[in-house]
């Protein structure tokens, strides 16, 4: 039954078009890359390089996200899911399939983001390059599973996708806002205010710490590697899961 679950996955992203629609957009990045490139008056390759990693890492995140929370929210709607949970697999199976079949999707768009990036740059720092896309890799699983999450709570399309996004925006934020903190700058006289924003910080992910474009560039800092961003993937991909878990074990059909 998991691997059922796993071919209908990726069926109904070819189905969507989700494939081919990133592909070409990726493809325009590219292009738009090599263009902005050409304006720049020095170090036309590395402005180019950093353009086309930012764009591809914006189109892999908002891309899948907007998929699954569709797809999942299609899913409840049609009553597909409510169908498969009476078939022999448990709900905890059900939600692991479905977030598996996402992740090699994620993986895929990774992969290819990171063949546009090499196809621009082939002389790329090997090192650098090789950290970013392993750290895109990681964050795309870390967004289906999130955009997973919020379409299984939230009965509203819309309001799951904001809600994913929002986790996006603040997961990205989270170093600029904690460097404010601890530079003494306080905006509000409110000390609970810095407490809540330092425990919020425990329960997002950090994805300000990966896909860093300066890694193209000037090569991945001392101290943070591929053990630390397999770190945080597992970490909050778990704990994303088991709260989807639990929400679908709760709920009653």
């Amino acid at each position: 039954m998991f691997i059922s679950l796993l071919k209908y996955v990726l069926k109904a992203a070819i189905r969507d078009r989700l494939i081919i629609s990133m592909l070409i957009l990726m493809a325009l990045s590219v292009s738009l890359s090599i263009f902005f490139g050409s304006a720049a008056i020095i170090e036309k390759q590395q402005f180019a390089s950093v353009f086309l990693a930012g764009s591809l890492r914006l189109i892999n995140a908002f891309g899948l996200s907007l998929f699954v929370v569709f797809f999942i929210r299609r899913s409840f709607e049609t009553r597909d899911i409510e169908y498969m949970l009476t078939r022999p697999v448990s709900r905890a199976g059900f939600i692991l399939s479905y977030a598996f079949g996402f992740m090699l999707i994620g993986i895929f768009t990774a992969l290819f983001s990171a063949l546009c990036l090499y196809v621009l740059q082939p002389s790329i720092l090997v090192q650098g390059f090789m950290l970013w896309a392993f750290s895109i890799m990681v964050e795309n699983i870390i967004m289906v599973s999130a955009s997973l999450f919020f379409a299984m709570v939230l009965s509203s399309p819309a309001s799951a996708a904001f809600a994913t996004m929002g986790l996006y925006v603040l997961s990205r934020l989270m170093g600029g806002i904690l460097g404010i903190i601890d530079s003494g700058k306080h905006i509000s006289q409110f000390k609970g205010l810095e407490l809540t924003v330092e425990l919020v910080s425990f329960l997002t992910p950090r994805l300000d710490l990966l896909g860093q474009t300066s890694w193209l560039i000037y090569g991945p800092s001392d101290g943070f590697g591929f053990a630390q961003v397999a770190a945080i993937g597992i970490l909050y991909t778990a704990l994303i899961l088991m709260a989807a878990t639990l929400d679908l074990v709760v709920r009653k059909f």
